[in-house]
């Protein structure tokens, strides 16, 4: 588990270096295939910690915090390839509206980086009920964004 999980921290901090650098792809598809990936990998964290708080799973502090943190490092990357052109054709369920009016999804997408990141620090030193409630502000973050700017 501590080789997976550190694997998984290589690779976050990997994509979130290109993510600092302004991602540059070489085509569309890369795009759409980059944050998809960014976004599976948030969700299966985040489903983890759904888990818990829905107490279907036993809540172990570490890793409520490993999973939180991830999600919170994970939240810095996909944006990037939002904006690459092209970006809305494909197969996506991103609505145009996401590059005609970029500077209110970059703001959702802060709202979105900010309340992740309180998740993790919840989780570091939290107690469950604490947890629960910053978990209900990520996911109202989650949903305000796909409700605005992704097609179901």
């Amino acid at each position: 588990m501590k080789k997976v999980f550190g694997w998984v921290v290589c690779g976050a901090f990997v994509m979130g270096m290109f993510s600092i650098a302004y991602a540059q792809f070489a085509k569309p598809d890369d795009a759409i295939a980059y944050r998809q990936s960014v976004m599976t990998l948030i969700g299966q964290h985040f489903g983890r910690i759904a888990a818990v708080v829905k107490g279907e799973k036993p809540y172990q502090q570490q890793e409520v915090a490993k999973n939180a943190e991830l999600v919170s490092t994970l939240s810095k990357l996909p944006w990037d390839a939002f904006a690459a052109a092209g970006a809305d054709k494909g197969k996506t369920h991103m609505k145009p509206e996401v590059l005609q009016n970029k500077e209110a999804f970059k703001s959702a997408a802060a709202a979105m980086e900010k309340e992740a990141a309180k998740l993790a620090q919840v989780a570091a030193g939290g107690s469950l009920d604490d947890v629960k409630t910053q978990f209900g502000a990520v996911g109202k973050s989650c949903k305000a964004c796909h409700d605005k700017w992704r097609t179901q």
